[in-house]
C-alpha cells in the first residue's frame, strides 16, 4: 500500500496550460482514511504540461493540469490504483487522493523543486 501513497504526486498540465508548471515537483501526501502509510513522499517530474515520471518505483503516472490549473492524476501499480486532483497555483499545489482498490485517502501537497 505505501507505493500508492507514494505515486500520489501528482501536479500537471495540459498543452493549453503551457509549460509553467514543467520541472520537478516534490510531493507530500498523507492518509486521513484506511490503512495505507501515514505519510510518503515522491517527486513527480512534468514536461509539456504531463505527467511524464514519478520517484515511486513500479508505478505508472498519467495526468496533466488543464487550462483552469486544475490537477487531474492517475496512477497504477498492476491492480492497484490511486487518483488524485486539485488545484495548482503558481509554485504549490494541493488536493484529495484516494484509492478504491487499497480502500484509503487523503491530501497531498506539492511544491515546485526546478
Amino acid at each position: 500500500m505505501a507505493w500508492l501513497i507514494l505515486a500520489s504526486g501528482f501536479p500537471v498540465a495540459t498543452l493549453a496550460a503551457g509549460k509553467a508548471h514543467d520541472g520537478h515537483w516534490q510531493v507530500q501526501l498523507q492518509t486521513a482514511v484506511g490503512a495505507c502509510a501515514a505519510s510518503a513522499e515522491t517527486v513527480v517530474a512534468i514536461k509539456q504540461g504531463r505527467v511524464v515520471s514519478i520517484s515511486a518505483a513500479g508505478v505508472t503516472p498519467w495526468g496533466y493540469v488543464d487550462e483552469n490549473n486544475t490537477f487531474v492524476g492517475h496512477f497504477s501499480n498492476g491492480q492497484r490504483v490511486m487518483r488524485a486532483h486539485g488545484d495548482v497555483r503558481g509554485s504549490s499545489a494541493h488536493g484529495p487522493w484516494s484509492s478504491q482498490t487499497d480502500y484509503c485517502g487523503g491530501t497531498w501537497a506539492a511544491r515546485k523543486i526546478d
